[in-house]
């Protein structure tokens, strides 16, 4: 019997694992970055959407308070003044004398003779420039120096109709019933309105009477 030859082994081919190829990182990061991004101005977006609304509304809010309180404040003016004009006391006008008196130191411009006949307190309006409040008798006098520049002849028996256009202007809260009421040739105008003792207590000056 013939020996047998050995065999030669063949050598063994392991299997290589090839894992596959990694994703690369900072495409990962890139994509998160942006859905973050993107998450970020949708709620950016929302919440100034949001915002702009309620200012809007807040807006409106205000401009209707507005309107209230302008409201609220002329309805208090306006009854304010109705109280007022209830419980004044009535006026009272002055002896014809009187009223003379205070018209010759009208058109004769001694406007100082005119402190013996007026109240502790005289309000003083000038039209156009609603100045000048409450002044004391000398303070009064001091300001009819206003009429230094009306031209003669004064007229203070003016007609009705003209009284009654003033007495329905804008400043028709000068000219009571009982006031006396004097034009210039130039125009100016004077009122003294008087108080429950026939005093002077009010003069309404006008550079014009177109003022009126």
């Amino acid at each position: 019997m013939e020996p047998t030859e050995p065999t030669e082994e063949q050598p063994k081919i392991s299997k290589v694992h090839v894992s596959p190829k990694p994703s690369q990182p900072w495409a990962v990061m890139l994509l998160a970055l942006v859905l973050i991004a993107g998450a970020a101005y949708g709620a950016y977006w929302w919440r100034d959407k949001d915002a702009k609304k309620q200012i809007k509304q807040q807006s409106a809010q205000i401009t209707e308070l507005n309107q209230k309180v302008t409201k609220l404040e002329k309805d208090l003016a306006d009854e304010k003044a109705k109280k007022d004009t209830t419980n004044a006391t009535p006026a009272k006008a002055p002896s014809a004398e009187v009223l003379d008196n205070i018209k010759a130191a009208i058109t004769s411009g001694n406007t100082a003779a005119l402190e013996g006949y007026m109240a502790s307190t005289v309000k003083v309006i000038i039209a156009a420039s609603e100045g000048v409040g409450d002044r004391t008798p000398t303070q009064a006098i001091s300001d009819l120096k206003y009429l230094d520049s009306a031209t003669d002849p004064w007229n203070f028996a003016l007609p009705a109709a003209t009284l009654s256009e003033y007495q329905s202007g804008d400043y028709k809260q000068y000219f009571p019933t009982t006031a006396l009421v004097g034009k210039a040739a130039n125009n100016y105008v004077v009122s003294f309105s008087f108080n429950d003792s026939g005093k002077i207590s009010g003069i309404f000056l006008s550079v014009n009477d177109d003022l009126l």
